[in-house]
This record gives C-alpha cells, sequence and structure tokens, in this order.
C-alpha cells in the first residue's frame, strides 16, 4: 500500500473540492452542523465520487446520513452492553468498599475493572476496523445488510492486508492529532479556536472520508462482492 499516495491524495481532493470553493465549503459546514447531511455526503465520497460532488439533494443525503447514523450505532450494541456488563459486575464491590472489606474490594475492583476495559477495548477496536469498511461496502452497494456481511468485510480486509490498514488507519489517527493539535492553539484566544475548529470541520472530514476511500479503493479491487 502507498501511504505516501494516500495522504497526498487525499489532500489535493480536498484542497480541490474546497480552496476557493467558499459557497460549497459553507454549505458543507452547515452540513457538518447538521450532521446526518454530511454524513450521507460523505457516502458520496466513500462510493468514490471524484471529484467531489456538490452537496445537493438534502433531504436524500439526510436520509442516507440516518441510516450510516444507525449502522454506526448497531456497530457500538456490543461495546455499550459490555460496558453495562462491567458496571453490573463491579457494582457489589463498589457497595463493599465502605466495610470491613473495603481492601479486598479494591483489589478485586482493580483486577476485573482492569480485565473488562482490556476487552471492551479490544472488541471496540475490532468493531472499528469492521464498520469502516462495512461502511464503505454500504456506500458502493447501496445495500445496508453489506454493512454487516462479516465475511465479506474479513475478505475485504485480508485483500487490503491486516498490516496495511493497521498502518494507514495509524498514519490517519496520526494526522489527526496534529491537525486537532493545530486547531487547538487557537483556544487560547477567546473564541477564535471555535471558529477556526468549525470552519476547517468541512475540510478535516472531507480529507479523512477520502483518505478511508483510498485505502479501500487500493486494497479491493472491483465492486464489493
Amino acid at each position: 500500500m502507498d501511504i505516501d499516495a494516500l495522504v497526498h491524495d487525499a489532500f489535493a481532493y480536498t484542497r480541490e473540492a474546497l480552496w476557493e470553493q467558499w459557497v460549497r465549503w459553507f454549505r458543507l459546514l452547515i452540513a457538518c452542523i447538521i450532521f446526518p447531511v454530511f454524513l450521507g455526503y460523505s457516502l458520496r465520497i466513500y462510493r468514490g465520487d471524484d471529484p467531489a460532488p456538490d452537496p445537493e439533494g438534502w433531504i436524500g443525503l439526510f436520509i442516507d446520513g440516518v441510516k450510516l447514523f444507525l449502522i454506526k450505532a448497531i456497530y457500538l450494541v456490543p461495546v455499550l452492553a459490555l460496558l453495562v456488563a462491567a458496571f453490573l459486575l463491579t457494582l457489589p464491590f463498589f457497595a463493599l468498599m465502605f466495610t470491613e472489606y473495603a481492601v479486598q474490594s479494591m483489589l478485586a475492583l482493580v483486577s476485573i475493572g482492569g480485565t473488562a476495559l482490556l476487552v471492551i477495548l479490544t472488541v471496540w477496536l475490532l468493531l472499528m476496523l469492521l464498520s469502516t469498511i462495512g461502511v464503505i461496502r454500504f456506500a458502493r452497494t447501496g445495500r445496508m445488510r453489506e454493512a454487516f456481511r462479516a465475511r465479506a468485510i474479513l475478505g475485504d480486509i485480508r485483500a487490503i492486508g491486516w498490516g496495511n490498514y493497521l498502518l494507514a488507519l495509524t498514519i490517519l489517527w496520526l494526522i489527526s492529532m496534529i491537525f486537532h493539535a493545530g486547531v487547538a492553539l487557537f483556544y487560547s484566544v477567546p473564541f477564535a479556536g471555535w471558529v477556526v475548529a468549525l470552519f476547517l470541520m468541512p475540510a478535516w472530514r472531507m480529507y479523512s472520508v477520502r483518505f478511508t476511500a483510498l485505502i479501500y479503493e487500493q486494497g479491493v479491487a472491483g465492486s464489493p462482492s
């Protein structure tokens, strides 16, 4: 996988779509605020539209965004279930913290809580990896069930290569940290930080979506099976 191409292609795509295209930038800013609209718009980028399309047909974008939101929410259900289970499992030990068994309760909380946290983070990471490809499959087929076809999703990840996939997402995460750290510098100026963050929101979201779509395109030949 050509990481350098991912970084620069996503940047060129975003620059071409937004630089000096202030009307489009403003419309996408509004779409970010009405977040299902931008979620729906992101499906067009995931689909591989190049150059970036205009944000037209907002009702359709909103409906598609709601579908995408539901897909992401469904993927989070197991994580939420594990969080609830962990809370219920540790609740009795919290009650014992105020008795003569406080030390034993604390040790049990550390042991159970640490194990639960590790399990929850592992499950969340795995589901995030699966859902990322699942969302792209949904975008490219228009069928929500494609977002949950685990065997097909795993096949796509194998085609990309687990190492390549994890490396590319790590690079995107690092770029995200750098971007948000740069924006955070403006927070020391009253109101300016929020204005800058809001203004750059469409650019960052478009960049990250395009970057992710390119991971899929580089690794998976042809349309989803």
